[in-house]
């Protein structure tokens, strides 16, 4: 391993047991098998101990488990999907981190200090503390109140029986399930904070920017693609909210107008707490912005000077130099290009591509609200009635 070889994922007290017991040194494709344990343990007990207790299916109450969104949503859907988006986003985050140092961005002089840098990332990724204060707070719930599996406590469901005490299958879902999908997604935000207080560590170093880089942030912009891979926490949180609406829409008789606000506020909201994190980057790409732009303002005189003089008064510039102070236009053109991008150059690290991807992400799982609120005729008429 090199010193800037940096995952996010390979370690930890979870990690470490999992290759204690032998299971990371299979063969097996191992994050769809522990996906599939981990649907197993949440969801498998619940069917069986609601078959037993008659509330599996529609009769006995008014939501058995099988008409459960909310189930679905979080054990079904979020839980798989947290475990078998952690691989490729770890391998795109891995790749980021080599590429501040191989792209040149990080100077010699500086690459003691990157390295010690990724070193405290990988130290805090190790560190047993943070993973047992997941499960602690994953378990706090269940210890410290009795079981709430549903929002739709006054309805007749599987969670309760006819007297109104917890059922087998609300215990089981409140000291399993529950905690199981809550350290996955617990696991993901520590995650999300080592990497962002590296991104913070990465200010103090100077690092080599380059204000007219193409990619509109001083050479950075790959930072911008790399944070889209914390879209899976606002997929999973977008699909556990999908859930519970569609659960309030049937059981409760909501409207779509009931929660558009509520909606609206979760993708804006998500997507913009989950992009913030390079916004920490913006005072070092402002001083090298600023600092290229008089530096280029300068050269830009002497470029047009040049022009001026060899094409308005049919005289060569005597001071001239270098390839810069040639009075071609061709010249003065590229210039003008390379000035250009150094002026649309963005103060973070993000693109609008960036952003419509985190929109989408939140917004993605929400859109069966749409369809469930309104009838397919009242959809396409009210389509129809906007496009034409």
């Amino acid at each position: 391993m090199t010193s800037d070889d940096l995952s996010l994922m390979r370690g930890g007290l979870i990690y470490r047991t999992m290759h204690w017991i032998g299971l990371l040194r299979s063969r097996l494709a191992l994050p769809p098998l522990i996906a599939a344990v981990l649907v197993t343990v949440a969801c498998l007990p619940l069917v069986l101990a609601c078959a037993w207790e008659g509330t599996l299916l529609p009769g006995r109450v008014t939501m058995p488990l099988i008409a459960d969104a909310s189930v679905y949503a979080r054990f079904a859907l979020a839980l798989p999907l947290l475990v078998l988006a952690a691989a490729p986003a770890d391998r795109l985050l891995r790749s980021a981190v080599r590429q501040l140092n191989r792209a040149g961005l990080v100077p010699a002089n500086q690459h003691a200090a990157f390295d010690t840098l990724v070193a405290r990332a990988r130290a805090l990724r190790d560190s047993h503390i943070p993973e047992w204060l997941c499960l602690l707070v994953a378990l706090a719930p269940a210890v410290l109140s009795p079981p709430v599996v549903t929002e739709l406590t006054h309805i007749s469901g599987w969670h309760a029986q006819a007297d109104g005490s917890a059922s087998l299958a609300a215990w089981w879902a409140w000291w399993v399930s529950l905690p199981l999908f809550h350290l996955v997604g617990l696991m993901w935000i520590w995650r999300f904070l080592i990497w962002t207080v590296l991104l913070w560590r990465l200010t103090r170093l100077d690092l080599d920017l380059r204000p007219p880089h193409p990619d509109g942030a001083g050479g950075i912009g790959f930072l911008g693609f790399a944070q889209q891979r914390f879209s899976a926490l606002s997929l999973a949180g977008g699909i556990v909210l999908s859930g519970s609406c569609i659960n309030h829409f049937i059981y409760a008789g909501q409207t779509l107008a009931d929660v558009h606000y509520l909606l609206a506020a979760y993708i804006v909201g998500s997507a913009t707490l989950l992009l913030a994190p390079l916004v920490l980057l913006a005072p070092a790409l402002i001083r090298a912005k600023r600092h290229a732009l008089l530096k280029y303002s300068a050269l830009g005189h002497r470029a047009i000077r040049s022009f001026d003089l060899y094409w308005k008064r049919g005289q060569p510039d005597e001071d001239a130099s270098s390839l810069l102070d040639s009075p071609q236009p061709s010249a003065l053109a590229d210039f003008g290009s390379v000035y250009a991008s150094l002026a649309k150059m963005s103060l973070v690290p993000i693109c609008r591509g960036n952003i419509l991807w985190m929109l989408l992400s939140a917004a993605a799982p929400l859109l069966p609200l749409v369809f469930l609120a309104m009838s397919v005729d009242s959809l396409a008429s009210k389509l129809v009635s906007i496009l034409f």
